[in-house]
């Protein structure tokens, strides 16, 4: 394995700290599994990631097409 340095601001070393002492790995650790997961592997589909929205907004009686004159087809 090569080794890099990467530098980092004060607050997400401290950060970093925190969660290692917490799950009791090293910072390293931490930094390459972050590093190591895919795009794909983050977010998932669009369903997967706003499937806890589904249902949480309440919407007018009106259907979703606009029956005004200047706006329907000749």
């Amino acid at each position: 394995m090569r080794a890099i340095t990467v530098k980092l601001p004060e607050e997400t070393l401290h950060r970093l700290d925190r969660e290692a002492r917490a799950s009791g790995r090293s910072v390293a650790a931490l930094i390459r599994e972050r590093l190591e997961v895919t795009p794909e592997d983050r977010a998932g589909s669009v369903h997967a990631v706003a499937a806890h929205l589904a249902g949480s907004l309440a919407g007018g009686r009106k259907s979703a097409t606009n029956e005004r004159r200047r706006f329907r087809r000749p």
